[in-house]
């Protein structure tokens, strides 16, 4: 019996050994054995540690809707965030893409119609959950008060960024399908290649502004006033070149803009006829003919939508509104909102193809249309272009109908019927509008 009894014992005890372990592990706690120890953090490069590359941007443009500036990266690496630092006066974001090596485009979400960025204060974007290396960032800000200075900033934890501002060869491989940008036909990576002689003109410009205050501070007809006089015109007969160039006709719209409207100020300051004022004066015109032979690239690559289109024509009406009838800015800025609104129209065509729009949105747009023609006088540019565009919107928006209707049934071609005589009683009898609601009435009833 005790020889019985001392077996149960052990065997129990030996079960409980054993179970013990077993069911620790079973409920997610170690065993018997330690569990090894953590490893080490990363070193510099790998793992968590962020590096930081940064470039300065100055001078941002004030124009009404920003303008686009791109900062390239050296080495396509992956990022894990971007910022951007306003270092002087204040800043708005409107938008920003990020360019992978493989040709995606990418939004960034935080830079999307910020509120106005004081200086001290910055843009920060959420954690870049993109696998893809990043080739460039494009940015569309905008100066309010004087001409802003930022920082863009990217973070990476493979190495540090090595940024610069504008593009890089070789070109990005893929276009963006940015409304209104390139062929059509798979991109136009000339848009990542366009020269910029901005910064180059800026240069020259302080030359001439240098040899002009030489000459104001020298006695009329002086060696020093003649000596003067005669590099002044050498300096601006260089800018005059470098502004009719074909590099500069490829060059930022926004940026060749900002400096042809300064020179037209500095112009004014110097007595007319003089030899400052003559210099000025050809370096300005210069430059915004050279803008009117390059608007067909800044059609492709810097104005994206129509609205884009339209508030840079918008905004030339108002600058040239500033000047005399007759004079060269007011002629200048008169010719460039010229060629923009008449352009509008065929834009608009392009880019509604090319975002697939149906014929309920370009109705809506149709109505925008009309409704911004009536702000402006009967016969100006502006409601000129507007009327076009309003007709073409309506020719489209019937095509696109015209095809749709074969597949819709007739319950739903009945409510059509009655969405079109609904919108078509909002406007007067025989106008444009009037009449297209009109002709869909017609197209949904009949079903082709």
């Amino acid at each position: 019996m005790k020889t019985k009894l001392i077996l149960g014992m052990l065997i129990a005890t030996a079960t409980v050994q054993v179970s013990v372990p077993a069911l620790a592990q079973q409920q997610g706690r170690p065993g018997r054995y330690p569990q090894a120890p953590m490893p080490p953090p990363p070193p510099p490069g790998q793992g968590s540690y962020l590096q930081e590359g940064r470039v300065e941007i100055q001078g941002v443009t004030r124009s009404s809707g920003g303008a686009w500036y791109r900062v390239s990266l050296r080495k396509a690496i992956r990022l894990e965030r971007v910022e951007v630092a306003v270092l002087a006066q204040r800043l708005k974001l409107h938008e920003a893409v990020l360019h992978t090596e493989d040709g995606q485009r990418i939004a960034v979400r935080e830079f999307q119609n910020t509120n106005v960025i004081n200086a001290g204060s910055r843009a920060v974007s959420e954690v870049l959950n993109v696998r893809s290396r990043i080739v460039a960032m494009d940015l569309r800000a905008e100066s309010y008060g004087g001409y802003a200075d930022i920082s863009v900033s990217a973070l990476s934890s493979e190495s540090r960024p090595q940024l610069v501002v504008g593009s890089l060869p070789p070109p990005i491989p893929s276009q963006p399908s940015y409304p209104g940008h390139g062929n059509g036909n798979g991109g136009n990576n000339g848009c990542y290649n366009r020269s910029d002689v901005a910064r180059g003109l800026e240069r020259m410009g302080q030359e001439v502004e240098e040899w002009a205050a030489r000459m104001s501070r020298s006695s009329y007809g002086s060696v020093e006033y003649n000596m003067a006089s005669q590099q002044l015109q050498q300096a601006a007969s260089r800018m005059v070149n470098l502004a009719q160039s074909r590099e500069a006709q490829n060059s930022s719209l926004s940026s060749m803009e900002t400096l042809g409207g300064l020179y037209l100020r500095k112009m004014s300051t110097y007595s007319y006829g003089s030899v400052p004022y003559n210099a000025f004066s050809q370096v300005s015109t210069a430059m915004f003919n050279s803008m009117e032979k390059g608007l067909d690239v800044a059609l492709q690559c810097e104005i994206r939508t129509t609205d884009d289109l339209l508030r840079f024509g918008q905004d030339f009406l108002t600058k040239m509104s500033t000047y005399s009838y007759g004079t060269t800015p007011y002629n200048a800025y008169s010719r460039l909102a010229q060629s923009l609104f008449a352009k509008a129209p065929s834009f608009y065509e392009q880019e509604s193809r090319r975002n697939g729009k149906q014929f309920r949105q370009m109705d809506l747009d149709m109505e925008l249309f009309a409704g911004k023609m009536s702000t402006y006088s009967y016969g100006t540019m502006a409601y000129n272009s507007y009327n076009l565009l309003v007709q073409k919107a309506a020719q489209l928006s019937e095509a696109q109908f015209r095809q749709v209707v074969l597949r819709v049934s007739a319950n739903e071609r009945f409510e059509l019927v009655r969405h079109f005589e609904t919108r078509r009683n909002s406007y007067s009898y025989g106008s444009v509008i009037y009449n297209h609601y009109t002709t869909m009435k017609q197209i949904a009833a009949d079903g082709r």
